[in-house]
């Protein structure tokens, strides 16, 4: 029997791409609705009363609003949005967070599915709260340098149409230290000090990389280096999606963040010296960051292999 899944919020850039990706698969039926009724609650209702599996591609508010429409369905969510990822009753979608994890969310009727920014930051700095390292109270700070997908619709049609100037040239935002993604970084990590978070919009479509740099000194035993990677390549021994690559690889000096645009995984890159270093995530806002990540979510609620349907490294 085919797992039939509603898309709310089908137009939307994750929308979109959740749904390229599971269209073809003969194991999913696909729930369609018609663009007219696509706000109508009594129609999204009935929709969800025919799922088993409902992604919610919409802004905060409309989520919280389709979640209460579901209310007395029996349709298992997964929500893309920043609504629910810290709120009660919601299990984080970052499969890869501990050992028990991938269960949580097997088990699971709501799911919320991790922000693009927040996957790189929480991949490099949980494993080393986790085994001691890093102190809580360390002042964590985080690079992230995205394609402008990341930015939906109208910021796709600004860079993709008759751009400005200062389009060609990477942006900083989220001037004020309040973006979004933060709330579930120190939730998700357990940090008792709000981390300095700096994202640069590019000119390119799609792809990021997130920059967390360490300095040693004022880590937990003083590790080196190399014993930064061994705990990150000891903590994602084994997992298909996230990738510790071996001590020494830089790419040539040149770590660019479109590298993985088009996958599904992430890799982790650890350079630097036994003073400042540095730990970098590779991955695609669109994949890993969005709408790959939650079709992992989907495939292993549904108890299947996580890859399924998903394009990452063999």
């Amino acid at each position: 029997m085919k797992t039939k899944v509603f898309i709310d919020g089908h137009a939307g850039t994750t929308g979109l791409r959740i749904h390229e990706r599971i269209a073809s698969r003969d194991d999913i039926e696909l729930i369609s609705i018609d663009d007219e009724h696509r706000k109508d609650p009594a129609v999204i209702q009935q929709c969800m009363k025919a799922a088993d599996i409902a992604f919610l591609c919409l802004p905060d508010a409309a989520a919280v609003e389709a979640v209460a429409l579901a209310e007395d369905c029996h349709v298992r969510i997964i929500d893309t949005s920043t609504a629910h990822r810290t709120a009660p009753g919601w299990t984080y979608g970052f499969p890869e967070l501990t050992q028990q994890q991938p269960a949580s969310i097997a088990k699971s009727n709501r799911v919320g599915n991790p922000g693009c920014h927040a996957s790189g930051t929480i991949a490099a700095v949980q494993p080393l709260i986790a085994a001691g390292l890093l102190p809580t109270d360390y002042p964590v700070t985080a690079f992230s340098l995205t394609g402008y997908s990341g930015g939906g619709k109208k910021m796709i049609g600004q860079y993709e149409g008759d751009k400005t100037p200062d389009l060609c040239a990477p942006r900083q935002y989220g001037l004020i230290q309040q973006h979004k993604h933060l709330k579930e970084i120190i939730a998700v990590c357990g940090l008792t000090v709000t981390p300095v978070f700096t994202p640069i919009v590019d000119d390119y479509y799609s792809g990021m990389e997130v920059m967390v740099p360490f300095f040693t000194a004022l880590l937990h035993g003083k590790p080196t280096k190399e014993g930064i990677w061994q705990t990150l390549a000891a903590h994602y021994e084994g997992c298909p999606f996230i990738h510790v690559l071996p001590l020494g690889e830089d790419k040539g000096g040149y770590l660019s963040a479109n590298a993985l645009s088009g996958r599904d995984d992430m890799e982790i890159i650890v350079t630097g010296n036994d003073e400042r270093v540095m730990v970098t995530t590779l991955f695609d806002n669109l994949g890993k960051g969005a709408s790959g990540a939650a079709i992992q979510n989907m495939n292993i609620m549904l108890g299947l292999a996580p890859q399924t349907g998903l394009n990452i490294l063999k």
